[in-house]
């Protein structure tokens, strides 16, 4: 029961492709086993208790029955043409499966958890009527888009990868993400081998240097033990000029190699933040509907600066460190191999004491780093509301919520340090004791006439040498576990795949003609929670449509389909006759423009976002436009004209100048197609009467799509379409639509009624 429960809430498959083949076998008494087109568990019982009761799907019939050992119980069994309609319903904590019988009654097939959505989500598509003209036994043609694909599960892990990456998060490998940043190093082929021949020359000078303390020692030194004289006293000038250039040299080279690791890593950090600012635009909107702001701030800025930091500090460091493990290592052994064997063995419990404590620490840099994200997030979010927090007087309780999340970024880094300030004086100890054993051994050494004095200094001067990589790189756990957790974050946005991508075979459409029709589209921001259901439209050329509806019907989901900011689950949207998804994705754009309800403008000035349409535009053409829109009047009353300063999100300008800006913006790309979402919804009576004006001859020769809840606006338009619940009831031109005193009549019945309420509660405040 308890690996049933963690494979319910690990999202893993619920039976096993091997169980599944078995109840398949049971079934075939019942069905032909070439019949089944579906057959899987459900997590919960009709009770909604934990357990399994199996669905299976033939051509014929829908069984739903429960597996003891090799016998089956079936529990409902219905004719499949009999099921006229099926659709999964999510409540509280649990799902059902539900179809519409040819009785005329509603029946719950299984109830599941969440983890099973999708597969009994596929279940219902399959359960849909098959298309007229299919053959009986022929399987079930259920439209998908060409980018569905089954749930894909990790080899390794058996989870589930996460929608928009192509690996699975949790197995990342750390050799493949160091490959990986070393990939991004390749144009920088240059640098690299400068940096190395510079750092061989480093190292060999380096080197010089403790084997001279054993020539002033053994030799120069050391006087003669008849005469007293020093007979090698002539080297020491030499000596000294030889120790003096080897110092000068080290610390020359290695100035030069830091000047190449500079520009290897800030160039090779260019080149990754890049990718991840590149791979933002071209990702999907449903990406950004489940990451936040504020954290991917982080993968652009702080993300790609701690690689930067890895790459600049840490790599030219390692590749130092190994050269000079190899050249000392080979000193050693040179002076005396008996007691490099006892050397040895603390360097070994050092190396792999470090091993040990990687994956521990790196735990900690996790957390550490996830409640940083946190924390700029909600920054992000605080200082983009900064308007309602002041209007509503929430400052003390924002610095509350703010003093939450920075206590806990705080208490994650001093875990870290406590952890690390734990491991690091046990490598350190570990260095000292093989300094210790030098002069133990050594000097047992010097007594047994088997090494010099001279040679044990300049072994425990290559020995300090020798720790010292090896303590850099134990320093370097820190580095690489910070360094490795931002790369992996980064090459996670890099990674990820637009759910909207163009098709292989997708052709150019230059010129557009505007006739759109959607022809059974199904779409949900959650594809088991569809926001647009089984819609036809159809719009022809030069058309003005209006759509209208309650809030939340679906009508700027209809919008953002047209747009293709998103794809339809399901059915398909056509442009000039040709499915949206096999034509170039930048075409399609081009050739629309949009006023949105929320109007956004850049930080820049007025002139910088009406031309943001068409970059390439003369500034006269940006001019026609703003007069165009009637915009042009105020923007030339003030006192900077079109360079005004818009400031953040268009903070310097009013409403309704926002908006005639955004309509200047939508009128300078001469689109096909012109989409109005709300575009009268924050300007004045006078100024909305201007405006109309200038749409009226704007869009006498493009296909115009207007969204308005002040339906009084639509009514020159050749049709309305009335959305309820993600489907088009009702259509018409607008005195059709009333004649019919359906869905539309009972909206603008509504309106004239709330307008009758504000004047009266005008009326009442003026008396108060």
């Amino acid at each position: 029961m308890i690996k049933r429960i963690r494979q319910i809430f690990q999202g893993k498959p619920a039976a096993r492709e091997d169980e599944s083949s078995r109840v398949r076998k049971l079934l075939v008494p019942h069905a032909q086993a070439t019949d089944i087109r579906f057959c899987e568990p459900s997590d919960l019982t009709s009770e909604g208790r934990f357990g399994e009761e199996w669905l299976a799907i033939t051509d014929t019939q829908v069984l739903v029955f429960t597996v003891d050992g090799d016998s089956t119980r079936f529990v409902k069994r219905l004719d499949r043409e009999a099921v006229l309609s099926a659709e999964t319903i999510m409540l509280t904590g649990r799902g059902l499966l539900e179809v519409q019988t040819a009785s005329g009654g509603r029946t719950n097939l299984v109830t599941f958890t969440n983890a099973k959505n999708e597969q009994f989500s596929r279940a219902c598509d399959i359960l849909k009527r098959p298309k007229p003209g299919a053959r009986p036994g022929e399987p079930d043609t259920v439209e998908k888009t060409p980018d569905e694909k089954e749930p894909r599960i990790c080899d390794v892990c058996k989870e589930l990868i996460p929608e928009g990456m192509d690996t699975c998060p949790h197995c990342s490998h750390k050799g493949r993400t160091l490959l990986r940043i070393i990939d991004f190093t390749r144009p920088c082929a240059g640098y690299l081998l400068l940096i190395f021949f510079f750092m061989i020359l480093s190292t060999g000078c380096g080197l010089v240097t403790p084997y001279l303390s054993k020539l002033f020692i053994d030799y120069i030194f050391k006087p003669d033990a008849a005469t007293g004289a020093f007979p090698y006293a002539a080297w020491l000038a030499p000596a000294i000029v030889l120790l003096f250039c080897a110092y000068a040299a080290q610390v020359f080279l290695g100035g030069v190699q830091e000047r190449f690791s500079g520009k290897l890593g800030y160039t090779t950090v260019y080149d990754v933040r890049k990718a991840v600012y590149g791979r933002l635009q071209e990702l999907s909107l449903s990406y950004f509907d489940k990451h936040t702001t504020g954290g991917l701030l982080s993968r652009v800025n702080q993300d790609t600066s701690d690689l930067q930091y890895f790459i600049v500090e840490f790599f030219p460091t390692t590749l130092e460190s190994l050269l000079l493990l190899v050249g000392v290592g080979i000193f050693l052994c040179i002076l005396s191999w008996q007691l490099t064997a006892f050397i040895l063995l603390p360097v070994l419990v050092t190396v792999l004491f470090g091993r040990r404590i990687f994956n521990r620490v790196g735990v900690y840099f996790h957390r550490y780093f996830h409640r940083r994200s946190r924390l700029s997030d909600f920054v992000n979010d605080s200082l983009s509301g900064i308007r309602v927090i002041k209007a509503f007087g929430q400052e003390k309780q924002e610095v509350r919520k703010f003093d939450a999340r920075s206590a806990a970024y705080r208490d994650a880094g001093i875990d870290l340090v406590r952890k690390w300030s734990l491991y690091h004086p046990l490598l350190q100890f570990f260095i000292m004791a093989g300094g210790v054993m030098v002069w133990a051994v050594g000097g047992e050494l010097v007594f047994l006439k088997k090494m010099t004095v001279g040679s044990v200094v300049a072994y425990s001067g290559y020995l300090a040498m020798f720790y010292q990589p090896v303590l850099t790189l134990a320093r370097m756990v820190q580095m690489v576990s910070n360094s490795l957790s931002a790369a992996e974050r980064v090459f996670a946005v890099i990674d990820a795949t637009p759910d909207v991508r163009d098709a292989p075979d997708a052709i150019a459409m230059p010129h557009i003609t505007g006739d759109v029709q959607f022809r059974s589209v199904t779409f949900g921001y959650n594809k088991f929670k569809p926001v647009i259901k089984d819609l036809d439209l159809s719009i022809a050329r030069n058309e003005k449509i209006g759509l209208v509806g309650r809030s939340g019907a679906g009508k700027s989901t209809i919008i953002n389909l047209i747009c293709r900011l998103y794809d339809a689950d399901s059915g398909g949207i056509f442009v000039d006759g040709i499915d949206i998804r096999k034509i170039n994705g930048a075409d399609v754009r081009r050739q629309i423009g949009v006023v949105l309800q929320e109007t956004f403008l850049f930080n820049g000035t007025i002139y910088d976002n009406i031309a943001y349409a068409k970059p390439q535009a003369e500034r006269d053409d940006v001019i026609d436009a703003a007069v165009a829109a009637n915009a042009h009047e105020f923007i030339v009353s003030k006192p900077d004209g079109y360079d005004t300063e818009v400031g953040e999100r268009g903070v310097r300008l009013s409403g309704g100048e926002k908006q005639r800006i955004a309509i200047a913006r939508a009128i300078l790309r001469d689109p096909a197609i012109l989409i109005l979402d709300e575009a009268l919804s924050s300007v004045d009576t006078q100024t909305e009467n201007k405006i109309q004006e200038a749409l009226a001859n704007l869009t006498k020769n493009r296909t115009t799509i207007a969204i308005a809840h002040r339906l009084s606006t639509l009514r020159t338009y050749h049709r309305l379409f009335v959305i309820e619940n993600g489907r088009c009831v009702e259509s018409g031109t607008h005195e059709e639509l009333m004649d019919k005193k359906g869905a539309f009549f009972d909206l603008v019945k509504m309106q004239e009624r709330l307008s009758q309420i504000s004047p009266a509660e005008g009326k009442s405040d003026e008396h108060a």
